[in-house]
Parts: C-alpha cells; structure tokens; sequence
C-alpha cells in the first residue's frame, strides 16, 4: 500500500457500505449448551462525516436465522477511527436503553479488484448468545443493485436506515 496520510480517507464522508454474499454468513454461540449455529448478518452503515481520521454515522443490521425472513433492522450509532495506514476500529453504540451493548470492530481498509473495502471482525453478545463475524463491507451508491435489493434481506439501503438518529457535533470542535 501506499504512503497515506489522514486526508486519504477524506472520501469516507456520507458514503454507503454493505455486506457482500459471501461474507453474510456468522457464527452464533450458546456457551450454556456448546452449540455453534449460522446466521445471516447484512449490516449497512452510513457514514455521515469523516475528519481528521474520525468518522461517524448509523449502521442497521438484520441478524437472522437462515429460515427466518421477518426481522426487522435495528439501527445503532457507529464512531470510529481510521488510521493513515488503514487500521480501522468501530464502536457501535445503541441509544443506552436496557440490554443494550456496545460493540466494537477492528479492521483495515484495502483495496479489493480496485475498491475501497473495510475488512472488519467482530464479536457481540446478544443475549446469552455471542455472534462472531468477519466481513468484507463493500461501498454501495444510488443506481448500484446492491442498493436498492442488500443481498440476504428484502430491503434497499434506503428502507434500512429508514428513521435512523445520526450523532452530530453540538458546535464546538465542528
């Protein structure tokens, strides 16, 4: 890769991301039974803003099991940083009600066949539950077919961050 500094990743503002096929596949485990099952995880973020190796937006995802088609999409907060090299941490953070965790992401950015791609791993507790996943997030734009049909789910990016509550700067530090 080449040299990069904290501007390269300037082009990261109000863009869209998504899960492509072959990474929508994760890995649920139950600890109190040693049961391991798949999921299908399509995740879309939004990142709204990028400055100074900072970033921040929504990121909605349906987690379901493979037979399971009517869940919904549940929208968390999503502050991260970038360094000039590409390495990539994530927070995502839901609006602090009951049972709500945070989660963070650890990655790079790299080019994939000429496109920027976030290379992510995770890992969340979802009840007594842990769901592991890695996923190679594909930039999505207005006109792709990814946008208007996510692979794995029968929403459009759109109908995903339907309703979405984005973090903003209150004023100082702009």
């Amino acid at each position: 890769m080449s040299e990069t500094n904290r501007s390269t990743w300037d082009f990261l503002a109000d863009t869209y991301w998504y899960v492509t096929p072959p990474d929508l596949p994760a890995l649920q485990f139950s600890p109190g039974d040693n049961l391991l099952n798949w999921q299908i995880d399509q995740t879309v973020w939004h990142i709204s803003n990028y400055k100074n190796g900072y970033f921040f937006g929504v990121s909605s995802a349906i987690i379901r099991d493979p037979d399971d088609t009517n869940n919904k999409p549940r929208q968390v907060k999503l502050v991260g940083t970038v360094t000039a090299g590409g390495q990539v941490q994530i927070t995502f953070i839901g609006d602090r009600l009951v049972n709500d965790t945070v989660i963070t992401g650890f990655g790079h950015i790299t080019k994939v066949d000429d496109q920027w791609t976030f290379q992510m791993q995770m890992v969340a507790a979802t009840g007594s539950n842990y769901l592991f996943h890695w996923a190679n997030m594909m930039q999505t734009k207005e006109g792709d077919p990814s946008w208007d049909n996510l692979p794995g789910v029968d929403y459009s990016v759109p109908e995903m961050l339907t309703g979405a509550s984005y973090p903003h700067f209150s004023g100082y530090g702009q």
